[in-house]
């Protein structure tokens, strides 16, 4: 029997991988848009029943008003540490109309985007084939691979070094309203020494990452407010005061020349970038031409910004604009009001309430009375600068140091996995509210990602390559067999 973990993986890849491709296939034509109930009962009973025929054993869990979320346990008999694995199982809206192949048909199509049957026994399988689905990279990709780790290492007769806690969440793509009360309510039958997610991309230069840390979340919208009504922009125009114009001048205002934040105190609790996380990030494959080429943009916002460097900092990002109406739907008028949605990433450090709180400030300092509704009209007539401020309070970052035990077991899982460089990224770009799995189950986290960095994660035709799904299936079958001991024995700086 084969010993080694990666080459059994690989040997099962090659007999089996038509079977592999046939059952996430089946996974993926199951409907997962999140807030969907009833579609998410069914996928959360499909996940129990795959973990239970491998050994699991699975429950679904639920709470009133919230999303079912899937928890389990695979006990090994000589456990070197209790791995807990997070995965989501919803996914984004879709617009059918926006998709190349309709989004649950789990379309896998050639490198050049030609739809091709799936394959069966024996057949080849090109690893620049994709899977187009709902799903397909965010999150489900996971599942796969780690079913067929497993079988992988069961048929070569492998044993497991670790046991494994499973929690499969269904509202991740919700914002994750319910999860620390589900971590609260779960907590005796989720610990773990550990936890590891397999969300996100691997590196834009497709080598394998480890992420450390995620940045935390806050966001607002913001309404400024003109006249009661849209008026004639011939008569009133250049008098009636243009609340478009004002909120586009404020959101200007908010940034200077060097691109970093106006507003007073947005950096000041921001945890410096060590030594050790300037020796990542210099250590990181230089990707941002060809990024630049693949988005399609000359130039980043600022010359000479570092693209890894500035993950560090909280940004301050403009979503979305809405005041009246343009092209064909354009009137010549002086708008009522003027809207924008804004999401600011936090960094390590950085408290939301806080964020929030100076925001407020810096609305209130450029003149503005704020409201809490949408003014009457008594506000209208006595305040010249109206606006309104809805919050959205979100979440801390979080990180685990760059030298510790955990951080130098799962860069040399990938490394073995993969038999190739990988890419030790002290922050991720997005935001996953990590913070619940340190402050309420007291455990280190990090991301190992899977996915292929252009999988058009939220958007139309996501999609997965097969190469990565392999590597998905490489690296779960090291990891299982792991000696995760030094974690568990230093639980503190892990």
């Amino acid at each position: 029997m084969e010993s080694d973990p990666r080459q059994a993986a690989a040997v099962y890849r090659q007999a089996q991988g038509w079977k592999i491709l046939a059952e996430f296939a089946d996974l993926l034509r199951l409907p997962n848009v999140t807030r969907q109930t009833d579609d998410l009962e069914v996928n959360a009973a499909e996940l129990v029943r795959r973990f239970e025929d491998r050994g699991a054993s699975m429950e679904i869990a639920r709470l009133d008003g919230a999303a079912p979320v899937v928890i389990g346990e695979l006990r090994t008999e000589a456990p070197t540490a209790v791995v807990g694995v997070y995965v989501h199982y919803d996914g984004q809206p879709v617009d059918p109309d926006e998709w190349t192949f309709p989004p649950f048909s789990a379309t896998l199509t050639t490198s050049a985007g030609q739809p091709v049957p799936y394959p069966g026994a024996g057949d080849p399988i090109d690893p620049e084939w994709r899977i187009h689905a709902r799903g397909a990279s965010d999150d489900k990709t996971p599942f796969a691979a780690l079913t067929s780790a497993l079988d992988a290492l069961a048929e070569a007769g492998i044993a497991r070094t670790v046991d494994l806690v499973f929690l499969f969440e269904g509202e991740e793509e919700s914002g994750s309203p319910s999860l620390d009360r589900y971590l609260t309510e779960l907590a005796p039958r989720l610990r773990a020494d550990v936890w590891l997610l397999c969300d996100g991309p691997v590196h834009q230069s497709r080598a394998p990452q480890v992420a450390f840390g995620v940045r935390g979340y806050c966001g607002f919208d913001l309404t400024f407010y003109g006249p009661e009504h849209e008026v004639h922009s011939g008569h009133y125009g250049n008098w009636v005061p243009n609340p478009a114009f004002e909120l586009a001048v404020f959101l200007a205002g908010c940034k200077d020349e060097s691109g970093r934040v106006t507003i007073e105190g947005f950096y000041d609790d921001t945890a410096p970038i060590t030594d050790e996380d300037r020796r990542a990030i210099e250590a990181l494959p230089d990707v941002e031409a060809s990024l630049m080429e693949e988005i399609g943009f000359a130039g980043p916002e600022v010359e000479g910004a570092g693209y890894a460097e500035l993950l560090m900092i909280p940004s301050f990002n403009v979503r979305g604009l809405r005041a009246a109406g343009v092209g064909v739907e354009a009137r010549n008028v002086v708008p009522s009001h003027a809207t924008t949605s804004v999401d600011i990433r936090l960094a390590a450090g950085d408290d939301p309430e806080a964020m929030l709180s100076r925001v407020r400030a810096h609305i209130e300092k450029q003149g503005y009375h704020l409201v809490d509704d949408d003014p009457g009209p008594v506000d209208r007539r006595t305040h010249r600068r109206l606006a309104r401020l809805v919050p959205t309070a979100g979440y801390r970052a979080a990180r685990i140091p760059m030298d510790s035990p955990l951080a130098r077991v799962l860069l040399d899982v990938c490394s073995r996995a993969s038999h190739g460089d990988v890419v030790a990224l002290p922050t991720f770009g997005g935001s996953i509210p990590l913070y619940l799995f340190e402050d309420i189950l007291g455990a280190p986290v990090a991301i190992l990602p899977i996915a292929n960095h252009d999988n058009n994660q939220h958007a139309a035709d996501e999609n997965i390559r097969i190469a990565n799904l392999w590597y998905g299936v490489d690296l779960w079958s090291v990891l299982l067999t792991t000696d995760f001991s030094s974690v568990r024995d230093d639980p503190v700086s892990g």
